[in-house]
């Protein structure tokens, strides 16, 4: 009853900490529109900060938290992990301290200390690499398992018979397991569970009245069962509990250790006090310090778990013993069909129950009593491990819940042969929790990949705003590898994850992208997702939600929210006919799904609700009944899909108080131009221009039926959200026509509507119409162009190229073969293409370019282009006669990799032999087209202001 009365309670005192969440804010225009611009730390993304093998360079740690800040980041979570041997096949990376020994913790505590007089925030993982645990955990706090025996006896008298110990069966590689044993051979650590009898032979059809629970008959000390038996053969077992011997799944060299027992709260206690009172006397008062949470990586044990608590926390929520279906843990075939499913649904809920309460809850308690914050990614990593939870309710439980991305991760398919889910992409299911237990943040372990150093900010985009529009607002970018001072370049490096770190090439011009992740999360931090149907996904473990719009989704231009068991009971109510999560949302229609089960109590309370006049749809599609109900699309264009794989502009709605913000992406490589209409009434509309940080106002929109209707325009995987608010409307035009029926290339600046397609169109208005002839006069910067490169590396101090061409293209192997950044310089002659500046501003156009530039003209610094459009406003910098241009670009070091393999020369230095999962050798990786490719161009281009 102790264990009983504890569970009950606890959970009660969760509950009542559940009450003090985020409160909903509203946030001013003008607040939102300053933090837009100038995004604070807690918008900023962040990075796991990699300590590959523990080894430190404590000169270099401090550089690195330099970097980091000057790079526009918000702060680090400090990660120290170990390497599989395919990835430091030359063993180049020494072992460091062991984990949380005197020299780790000096360590940690000095870059916590460093990190705080930048500003920066810290987080620290739980374990040398992941699941929680290390070489401080205790046989009794080790991650635990169930083993067996089995023997025969006859029925039909009294007698003792010996029942044997169970054997401690092989880890799944076939070795000892590694726990630690006794001199007589049995584990250090035991607890007995229980003793059956079965009627010998009997493996099908079980029922409960056929096994007998003998454990009363059984003495555990001389290991004899005395026991009356029935007439006839009987299958005896004895259950128990030990050590699984489950270790670390990639920890340090001296950090070696067993995994913590996460369904058991004092195990979960010792393993959290464990780092608090290491750290406590070096960092004092938590709170006023940079660290501000303790990280829980996903939880990926492979071995089947028991806890000792789990049979009375079964029988407490199920109401009866799950002893009898021991023999189900290993064979559920040998039972009723019917009767299995029934136990392993329940026993699941158990284990999830469990955890939730006794590690993610418990830590966050913890935590929480000395002034930190407990993150994990409690609900995944998605459909590749074992996850024994109900997944919302366990991303619920913590301060922030974190999910992850991968970028060019396989796809699986799924049964029915039609549908292709992304195998790890948890976005929705993250963004779900955070948003129904008013959790304000949904970080995101971003850019998770095999592709070592093959990428550039441009390819990191079209994930981020993917992960955007399903309701991502904070990154937590995988990953910064800590590089000391020796490794060179391009450095050591984990084996997984894009290489962040300030030993990249396009380092130096990486903050107007961190800029952009930080703008748009800042946005999405302070306002409330607005959605029109409120999905319950049922009642199950681990009941995993899948991408936005794959396996379940309303209908083109609406969205939905998802909810749990637990919130719909605790929260849900109807008002004026629609459903409202209090602090949460208001939705028209409720669906019920069929990812799980209904449970009687759920059911109950729905129908009541719906009584008052809410609309209910059960497992059938949500469409008809908003269509019903006259609801038009939240955001609605002509050939829109549902899918974001299949539709070219893929949006989410955010809201707080009277400004709506629709984040819209181009979720393709060419220009899309669509005239769209947004559910909105009586409000003026702007873009935001994440790339630049601009505000601009929409000088071309309708009001009809409810509906505001604007011409949407985004370049080759372009973002940037339309604004809708109560703020004075400038003078505006209506409508713009044009000779298709898509509206032309163009942007709304703070110059006015600027056109980038030739051709006619008309601006109309209620007093007329204005021709427009946008003939966008361009001028090639044609011939030579001279370049530098830098010492060192490999290419030639300068050369002059006749005309642009990748670097790869070169004869000369030394530029073939080269990463870093190298400097184009032209002289160029320029003459206005009209006597007047009026109506018309003049770009400078770089074309194509792999992969970062930044731009000079006439010595006057244009900036960074980091993503398409790779263009700047020169109108105020261009004069008549002679310019200097110059264009310094980043690639990637992939191309010296390359070429260090096929030549046999040592540019570079990393531990990393192989690309791609350690699957191909540098010398067979294709080379990636490299710099300034052009054409390179001078646009006049034609401006309206209404």
């Amino acid at each position: 009853m102790k264990f009983l009365s504890y569970f009950l309670g606890f959970g009660l005192a969760v509950l009542l900490l559940s009450c003090h969440n985020r409160e909903t804010e509203t946030v001013s225009y003008a607040t939102l529109k300053e933090g837009f611009k100038n995004p604070p730390i807690t918008a900023r993304p962040k990075v796991y900060w990699w300590w590959l093998n523990g080894y430190v360079d404590t000169l270099r740690l401090k550089e690195e938290l330099v970097a980091i800040k000057n790079a526009g980041m918000g702060g680090v979570d400090l990660f120290e992990i170990g390497l599989p041997s395919a990835s430091d096949p030359n063993q180049i990376i020494p072992a460091g301290p062991a984990f949380m020994s005197d020299e780790s913790v000096k360590n940690i505590h000095l870059a916590i200390r460093e990190a705080g007089k930048l500003g920066l925030e810290v987080g620290l993982n739980l374990a040398s690499s992941w699941n929680a645990g290390g070489s401080w955990v205790k046989p009794q706090h080790a991650a635990k398992t169930i083993y067996y025996s089995q023997t025969t006896l006859q029925g039909g008298g009294d007698q003792a018979v010996k029942i044997p110990f169970p054997t401690i069966t092989p880890a799944k590689n076939g070795q000892l397991r590694p726990i630690v044993y006794r001199t007589d051979g049995k584990p250090a650590y035991y607890e007995e569970i229980a003793v059956l009898a079965l009627p010998a032979g009997q493996q099908s059809q079980l029922d409960t009245t056929k096994i007998i629970n003998v454990t009363a008959f059984f003495d555990p000390k001389t290991e004899h069962l005395t026991w009356k038996a029935p007439a006839g053969a009987w299958d005896i077992y004895r259950y128990i509990c030990s050590n699984s011997g489950e270790q670390l799944i990639r920890p340090t060299p001296n950090s070696v250790g067993p995994i913590i027992d996460h369904f058991d709260s004092t195990a979960t206690r010792m393993h959290v006090m464990y780092f608090i009172d290491r750290l406590k006397p070096l960092i004092g008062d938590f709170s006023q310090s940079a660290l501000k949470n303790l990280y829980l990586a996903s939880y990926e044990a492979k071995e089947f778990t028991w806890t000792p608590t789990l049979p009375a926390a079964f029988h407490q929520l199920h109401g009866y013993d799950l002893y009898k279906f021991l023999p189900a843990v290993f064979n559920k075939d040998w039972y009723q069909p019917n009767l299995a499913e029934r136990f392993q649904f329940d026993f699941d809920k158990t284990l999830s129950e469990l955890m939730i309460n006794n590690h993610y809850r418990k830590s966050k308690e913890i935590c929480n009593a000395h002034g930190l914050q407990i993150i994990s990614e409690s609900g995944g990593p998605g459909h590749l491990h074992h996850i024994p939870v109900e997944t919302l309710k366990a991303l619920g439980a913590l301060d922030v819940p974190r999910g992850e991305y991968w970028y060019n991760r396989t796809f699986f398919l799924e049964n029915d042969k039609d549908s292709v889910v992304d195998m790890i992409w948890l976005v929705k299911e993250i963004a779900a929790a955070s948003h129904i237990y008013k959790r304000g943040i949904v970080e995101e372990e971003s850019f998770t990949s095999y592709w070592d150093w093959q990428e550039g900010p441009s390819d990191l985009k079209p994930l981020a705003d993917r992960a955007f529009c399903e309701g991502m607002n904070r990154l937590v970018i995988h990953g910064f590898p800590h590089n000391p001072a020796e490794m060179g370049h391009p450095g050591i490096a984990y084996f997984a994850g894009t290489h962040y770190n300030d030993r990249n090439t396009w380092w130096p011009k990486i903050k107007p992208f961190n800029d952009y992740l930080g703008r748009i999360s800042y946005i999405l931090q302070k306002t409330e997702f607005v959605a029109d149907v409120l999905h319950y996904y049922g009642d199950n473990v681990p009941n995993l939600i899948p991408p936005k719009n794959t396996r379940f989704a309303v209908g083109p231009g609406y969205d939905y929210e998802v909810v749990n068991t637990e919130v719909l009971l605790r929260d849900l109510t109807v008002e004026n006919g629609e459903w409202v999560l209090p602090g949460v949302g208001r939705y028209k229609v409720l669906s019920i799904g069929t990812e799980g089960r209904t449970p009687p109590e759920v059911r109950e309370k729905l129908e009541k609700l719906a009584a008052q006049g809410a609309k209910l749809v059960d497992q059938k599609p949500a469409l008809p009944a908003l269509q019903a109900l006259n609801l038009l699309p939240d955001f609605s264009y002509t050939d829109q899909k549902a899918d974001q794989r299949e539709t070219p502009l893929d949006h989410i709605h955010y809201r707080s108080g009277e400004v709506d913000f629709y984040l819209i992406r181009n979720t393709t490589n060419q220009w899309v131009s669509r005239t769209c209409s947004f559910r909105q009434q009586d409000k003026t509309p702007e873009i935001w221009d994440p790339v630049s940080g601009e505000t601009a106002p929409i000088t071309v929109y309708k009001q009809e039926n409810g509906r505001i209707q604007l011409p949407v325009s985004l370049p080759p995987y372009g973002t940037y959200f339309v604004v809708f608010s109560k703020e004075t409307a400038p003078a505006h035009a209506n409508e713009l026509v044009g000779n298709g029926p898509n509206p032309p290339a163009l942007a709304f600046t703070p110059n006015g509507l600027a056109f980038f397609q030739a051709g006619n169109f008309e601006v109309r208005n209620e007093s007329g119409f204005e021709q427009i002839d946008t003939d966008l006069p361009t001028v090639p910067l044609d011939g030579p162009w001279q370049l530098t490169f830098p010492k060192g590396w490999g290419a030639p101090e300068s050369v002059t190229f006749p005309k642009l061409i990748s670097w790869t293209e070169s004869d000369q192997k030394g530029i073939r073969f080269f990463s870093g950044t190298a400097t184009y310089q032209k002289t160029f002659q320029y003459k206005p293409v009209s006597s007047t500046t009026d109506n018309q501003r003049i770009y400078l156009d770089l074309g194509k370019l792999s992969k970062v530039a930044e731009v000079w003209l006439n010595n006057q610094p244009l900036g960074i282009a980091w993503t398409p459009p790779y263009r700047f406003d020169i109108t105020d910098l261009v004069k008549t006669g002679d310019n200097t241009l110059k264009v310094e670009v980043a690639n990637t070091w992939s191309n010296r990799l390359t070429g260090d393999a096929l030549t046999g020369e040592k540019f570079t230095k990393t531990n990393i032999t192989k690309a791609n999962k350690n699957l191909v050798p540098w010398g067979d990786l294709p080379l990636i087209e490299s710099g300034l490719l052009g054409p390179v161009t001078i646009q006049t281009v034609k401006t309206v202001r209404p």
